[in-house]
């Protein structure tokens, strides 16, 4: 190749990259910029908004009241459990420690007929022992003895199974004590079997108003006119 060819190349070249040098530094123009129309202001209404802050009120009273509905329902729901779970347990514990009443008796009756030369052996002892222990396990329960010696007839805790004539103790008051009662806490579990004194002046005195009364009747029978007799 010439070297005049070569020459005008190299020109023709160098023209070429100057002109895309100057394109490529151009600044490229930005699309201007489109300003957001503004909306119309609508005008206020003062009754719409009143109702409107009404309706809200309304509705927010309606839930609170709602709200306190349920909570007022909750808390009776939470104390009915409670209430029937003690209940429950009260009876569960009733039934079994009513089981247990006999055993007590036993023991009772049991150490009652010991002979006095048993009483220092060491078996005896023992079963002394657990008769305290059981005994004490039932009253840390809520098991007490009903007191009736001494006292007057209480139908709600005692049961009369025998009467007596005596001026020992007054009348329609218990003077022995047959069977143990108890009590589990404020409920009567067993009544006490007794037997009541009847003083022999009062069952006279009973016994006299009674026969005066029959007397009166009779009286009042025998004046009253008949009807037959009339006619």
């Amino acid at each position: 190749m010439p070297e005049n060819d070569k020459v005008r190349s190299k020109k023709a070249g160098s023209k070429e990259q100057a002109t895309a040098d100057q394109q490529g530094n151009r600044p490229t123009t930005e699309p201007e910029a489109v300003e957001p129309t503004e909306e119309e202001e609508k005008p206020v209404d003062p009754e719409a908004l009143q109702q409107e802050l009404e309706k809200q009120r309304e509705q927010s009273q309606y839930h609170l009241e709602q709200w306190k509905r349920t909570a007022a329902n909750l808390e009776n729901y939470r104390k009915r459990v409670e209430k029937e779970r003690a209940e429950l347990h009260k009876s569960g514990q009733a039934a079994l420690i009513a089981q247990l009443l006999p055993l007590l008796d036993d023991f009772e009756r049991a150490f009652q007929a010991l002979p006095f030369a048993l009483g220092s052996f060491t078996w005896t002892e023992g079963l002394a022992l657990i008769d305290r222990k059981l005994s004490t396990i039932l009253q840390q329960q809520g098991l007490k003895e009903i007191d009736a010696l001494g006292k007057p007839f209480d139908p709600g805790q005692h049961q009369a199974l025998l009467e007596e004539e005596t001026t020992t103790y007054p009348d329609g008051h218990v003077i022995a004590v047959l069977q143990k009662g108890y009590m589990l806490h404020d409920r009567v579990l067993r009544p006490a079997i007794v037997k009541i004194a009847r003083n022999q002046q009062s069952s006279e005195t009973s016994s006299n108003a009674e026969r005066a009364a029959a007397e009166s009747a009779e009286t009042e029978d025998e004046s009253s006119p008949d009807p037959a007799e009339q006619q």
